[in-house]
């Protein structure tokens, strides 16, 4: 039997574009021709807000084959991974080096760590800022970097020959308590006197996608982030972007693309906001052909070809191939 691939994901129904990445790991897999699967926890769990036809099974049907298979497991699993499925050869999928020590104690002896384990074989990172954070804590440890892609069909600028609306869109689950700040400082300058303000919350991809679309400026506040997906998307959709970049966005949310303000600065955030807000209502025409330029870019970047490309590489190096007796997999909590 051909060496399967495992990968262990949350059992959470909400939009989340790691878990979104876990199921294109397992479609890309298997298109080329390396059996893989999601794993939950619960039976018969699968996520709902996305479209998929991928393979996924609970953790009591799951068996990984020790000296054939492969256990691929979120950094959310902190010190615990050795616990899975003993035996087996693993990759740590870390979409967010900054949960990296996360249920560690704070001094944590060297070498002891679940990065240290000998059935760990490396880790799979998002963005450079993270391959650059793993690669620097754990020197001995095997670091490789996919590129995300983003879905050509849904993150497009619509050519509509008219100005955007002055609508203002933003993850309300991303620090919502600095958004509550910025919204409201905007609101008492009277900066959003002609602007649209609309939550990205209970909406499905597509949804979200229309509505990025639509809109002419996205707030992101999400901090720290592995490779954030929302200012991605929304540079894509012709958004202009303005906010936190999360480190690991610095990939792509630059000045030159976008509206970046220190982490946590909430009146440089505000005023960056009524500054491109402004400059709208002046020259429409040059903020949307900044836009475009932006959207362009990045789109040019974050393709599906180089995520399946990137996605092969980085797991299928670590699959052995000799065969032996299957393992149960063992949940953590």
């Amino acid at each position: 039997m051909e060496p399967r691939a495992y990968f262990v994901c949350p059992d959470t129904d909400v939009p989340s574009g790691g878990v979104r990445v876990v199921y294109r790991a397992v479609d890309h897999c298997n298109d080329a021709g390396i059996p893989a699967v999601v794993v939950h926890d619960q039976p018969g769990f699968a996520c709902t807000w996305f479209e998929h036809a991928t393979p996924v099974v609970c953790a009591a049907q799951a068996a990984p084959v020790p000296g054939r298979d492969l256990l691929v497991v979120p950094e959310v699993y902190g010190p615990r991974l050795g616990e899975i499925a003993p035996g087996v050869r693993k990759v740590v999928f870390n979409q967010n080096a900054y949960n990296t020590f996360h249920g560690y104690d704070h001094v944590t002896a060297p070498g002891t760590t679940a990065y240290d384990h000998p059935e760990v074989a490396g880790a799979v990172c998002v963005s450079d800022d993270n391959a650059a954070y793993l690669r620097y804590a754990f020197p001995h440890l095997d670091v490789r970097r996919i590129t995300y892609q983003l879905d050509p069909a849904l993150w497009f600028v619509e050519e509509t020959g008219a100005p955007r609306p002055r609508r203002l869109t933003y993850m309300p689950r991303k620090h919502a308590d600095q958004a509550g700040q910025v919204l409201n400082i905007l609101s008492q300058r009277g900066a959003l006197r002609d602007v649209e303000v609309v939550p990205l919350h209970g909406m499905n991809e597509r949804e979200v996608a229309a509505a990025q679309r639509s809109s002419l400026v996205f707030l992101s506040f999400g901090y720290p982030e592995g490779c954030p997906f929302p200012p991605k998307e929304a540079m894509a959709a012709g958004c202009l972007v303005v906010g936190y970049h999360g480190m690991g966005g610095r990939d792509y949310f630059t000045h030159e693309h976008g509206y970046p303000v220190p982490q946590g600065d909430i009146v440089a955030f505000a005023r960056q906001v009524e500054e491109v807000l402004d400059a709208h209502r002046a020259d429409p025409a040059g903020l949307e052909a900044r836009a475009r330029t932006a959207s362009a870019a990045i789109r040019a970047r974050y393709t599906p070809d180089a995520e399946r490309r990137t996605i092969l590489e980085a797991f299928g190096r670590h699959l052995p191939g000799a065969a032996a007796p299957g393992v149960p997999l063992v949940t953590v909590a």
